[in-house]
């Protein structure tokens, strides 16, 4: 008795060979459980046959081919998720949205497959796409024991589809922010460029996340700026209040130099602050105007 036979269709030999050995693993694994079962693999022009059968009716009592299915369905949702997710994603990209010029279409697709991707970052993205795929897959053994992977994609996976979807849109919003921050930044750029510097000096003290000083020439503090005709947008999400206050103030009174100490360096304010005022920055890791700030948060 054939207890599943799954087709697949696959675009390439990498992809190919990839979902061989995923096969290969998981049959090994049934094996090892199961020593009665008879495996086969074989390769016809592009499509991949993945059969499994066992000829003792008294083989399928219980929740034995449930578990068989299991196993099945955990190697089909990790090649789906290795070798098919792209493509779909792409897919979705093309048919959903309209973003004809090549270098944005790749943009796009760069936040697509970091979202798509299994690290810490959204890993419980990948663990919940693979639960989703996992059981749909079983649930169509279940019914019957026939499936290509392909078909499964398109009419039974809807659940999946609909996460998958909603990254893609992600990605698009990503890369629309990423855009507008670009150009505004730009203009920016270009207004401290032709701005004649009103102040010599200021010290920029990052002591940490958001906790910023913003210091003259004397290391006295300086006065937050907010209405001196230049209006300064959000810029980002995650550091909107100080970046904004920061950006605004320093922009209003132009300085000729500004040297930022900080022990993050990467921080978003600070890269934001680098390409707007570009060779007037100097970044301090320590020296003794900083020494005192740094050592009461313990950064030192």
């Amino acid at each position: 008795m054939e207890l599943f036979s799954i087709a697949a269709r696959t675009s390439d030999p990498q992809e190919e060979e990839c979902y061989i050995s995923i096969i290969t693993k998981a049959n090994q694994a049934l094996h090892k459980k199961y020593k009665t079962l008879s495996i086969s693999c074989s390769v016809h022009e592009g499509m991949t046959f993945w059969r499994c059968r066992e000829d003792d009716p008294r083989f399928i009592k219980g929740n034995v081919l449930q578990q068989i299915y299991g196993t099945a369905a955990k190697a089909l949702a990790e090649y789906i998720l290795q070798e098919k997710e792209r493509e779909l994603a792409e897919k979705i990209l093309n048919e959903e949205f309209d973003f004809p010029e090549p270098e944005e279409h790749e943009q796009i697709l760069k936040h697509c497959r970091m979202i798509l991707e299994k690290n810490p970052e959204f890993g419980a993205s990948w663990n919940r796409r693979s639960a989703m795929l996992e059981q749909g897959i079983q649930q169509c053994l279940s019914e019957r024991p026939l499936l290509h992977v392909d078909g499964f994609l398109t009419f039974r996976a809807q659940s999946y589809m609909k996460e998958l979807k909603e990254i893609v849109e992600y990605a698009v919003d990503e890369f629309i922010m990423d855009r507008q921050y670009e150009e505004f930044v730009g203009m920016l750029k270009y207004f401290v460029y032709f701005q004649q510097p009103q102040v010599p000096l200021v010290h920029l003290i990052h002591k940490g996340g958001q906790d910023v000083l913003l210091l003259d020439e004397n290391l006295k503090p300086l006065d937050y700026r907010y209405d001196e005709g230049v209006v300064v947008e959000r810029l980002d999400q995650k550091d909107l209040q100080m970046e904004d206050a920061v950006v605004t103030t320093l922009i209003s009174v132009s300085p000729a130099k500004i040297v930022i100490h900080t022990r993050e360096p990467h921080m978003a304010v600070i890269r934001t602050l680098t390409q707007i005022f570009e060779d007037r920055v100097e970044i301090c890791r320590y020296c003794p105007d900083c020494h005192g700030y740094f050592r009461e948060t313990g950064k030192i």
